[in-house]
């Protein structure tokens, strides 16, 4: 009840024949226009991370792709007109994101740790996302530390309002953030439209000593860019 109901769920080369192995899980969380197939369908999720695992260069990992347009999905359960998309960072933007942040915490996180074999600690628990997935990700790891020890925002941003009203315990302690973050990561292209927001999530940081790494290269807002960032960041991951 009101859940997103679908996602798609990745296992490891080996999953199956390991029986008594538990696995760490990253949570990926699409884009805008994006459902729950887009990560693997364009993404490649699955590929990147079939061979990252066979050459040794990322940890095997349960990846969890969840819809992340929980409105839509329940209109269509519904069977309603699928609603508009609130514009970025308004009020309505913002409950958005807090249906898939409890859909996310009570739901699809319980469902996954009953039903395949995690570790269930929060080192053993990544999110990311792409556009407003990333944004979604972001206002989720920082609203649930205790949940998450990994946090990748693809072509996304926290704005430094959010950072001073909504995350103030993360960025007025950045010691406690920094150790209890083992990753925070963030990536954008030179000529994406969030590039400037990007750079400026960045320098926030930066001036509230709060460790990051950045990754910056050419290109736009494409999925292109996305395989890359699910590369290179999938690697750093449980380790």
């Amino acid at each position: 009840e009101g859940s997103m109901g679908s996602v798609v769920v990745y296992t490891p080369p080996g999953y199956d024949d390991s029986p008594d192995k538990s696995y760490p899980v990253f949570y990926l969380i699409s884009g805008t226009t994006d459902t729950e197939e887009t990560f693997y369908k364009v993404g490649r999720t699955n590929f990147i991370l079939d061979n990252l695992i066979a050459e040794g260069l990322a940890e095997p990992m349960i990846v969890v792709m969840p819809y992340g347009n929980v409105a839509a999905r329940i209109a269509e359960q519904k069977g309603d007109v699928k609603p508009e998309d609130p514009p970025r960072d308004s009020e309505a933007s913002n409950l958005r994101m807090k249906q898939i942040e409890n859909d996310l915490i009570k739901n699809i996180i319980p469902y996954i740790e009953s039903n395949y074999r995690t570790i269930k600690d929060r080192e053993s628990r990544a999110i990311a996302g792409f556009s407003r997935g990333g944004g979604q990700t972001l206002r989720i790891a920082y609203g649930n530390m205790d949940t998450f020890a990994w946090v990748c925002s693809y072509a996304a941003s926290a704005s430094p309002e959010d950072m001073d009203t909504d995350f103030v315990t993360v960025s007025s302690n950045p010691e406690q953030t920094n150790k209890m973050l083992k990753l925070n990561w963030v990536s954008v292209g030179n000529s994406d439209f969030m590039y400037r927001p990007v750079m400026d999530y960045m320098k926030y940081m930066d001036e509230h000593n709060i460790k990051f790494q950045g990754l910056i290269t050419s290109g736009g807002h494409t999925w292109m860019n996305v395989k890359k960032f699910v590369t290179e960041s999938a690697q750093l991951l449980f380790k």
